[in-house]
Order: C-alpha cells, then sequence, then structure tokens
C-alpha cells in the first residue's frame, strides 16, 4: 500500500518549515507528513515522510511525489538518520523510481492529507 512507499522517502528543509503531521493505521511504525513542505512541481505534490519503526534505531525521511489525479505515488529517495548522522542516503534516477497506484484514495489517509492541501 501507499504507506511502504511513503515510509522511505524526503529530504531536509529548513527546520522552522516544519509542519509534522501523524499518518494513522501503521501497525509497527509510526508515520508523519510534513504538510508545511508540500510543493507543486507540474502534475506532482512533493512532500517529505518521516518513519520510524519498532525495533528500528534511527528515523527514515524520505522524498515522495504524489500524482493526486492519477492516484499514484512515486518514492524519489531516502535518508536513514540515526544518533545525528546520515547513516545511509538514496536518490531513485527518475527512470528507476518505484512508482505504486493507490488501490482506494478516498479512503487513504496519506492521499487526503498531500492531496486536499
Amino acid at each position: 500500500m501507499i504507506r511502504a512507499a511513503l515510509i522511505i522517502s524526503l529530504f531536509a528543509l529548513p527546520a522552522s518549515a516544519q509542519t509534522w503531521k501523524p499518518v494513522p493505521g501503521a501497525a509497527n511504525a509510526s508515520l508523519s507528513i510534513d504538510t508545511a513542505g508540500i510543493k507543486r512541481e507540474g502534475k506532482w505534490r512533493v512532500f517529505r515522510t518521516r518513519t520510524t519503526a519498532l525495533g528500528m534505531e534511527g528515523t527514515i525521511i524520505g522524498t515522495v511525489a504524489m500524482d493526486c489525479a492519477a492516484g499514484i505515488t512515486e518514492l524519489r529517495g531516502q535518508r536513514l538518520l540515526a544518533r545525528g548522522k546520515v547513516v545511509r542516503e538514496r536518490v531513485f534516477p527518475v527512470a528507476k523510481r518505484p512508482r505504486q497506484k493507490i488501490p482506494n484514495p478516498a479512503k487513504d489517509p496519506a492521499f487526503r492529507m498531500v492531496c486536499r492541501s
């Protein structure tokens, strides 16, 4: 589902521009979206996610894009932060960005948060 893609992405914006809102639904993880940082890029709305999971050391900050009209999410990059440092960073080239169709956008909390803002 969309949560799997969202668990992975976005790059840092200035701290003052962050407004993290929790996305309900993940059983063993905590997912939030930086609603203040949502930006339009053509048909895409690009935003950051922050994920922590039970038993995982660190936080994953992801860069995700959502095509609200098509109901598609695209993973653009991710950073794993632990102990105040970037432990791992991954940026997906345009042709290799993982995409996922959102099965039921009207009921998906992340879709509603991003596309109705």
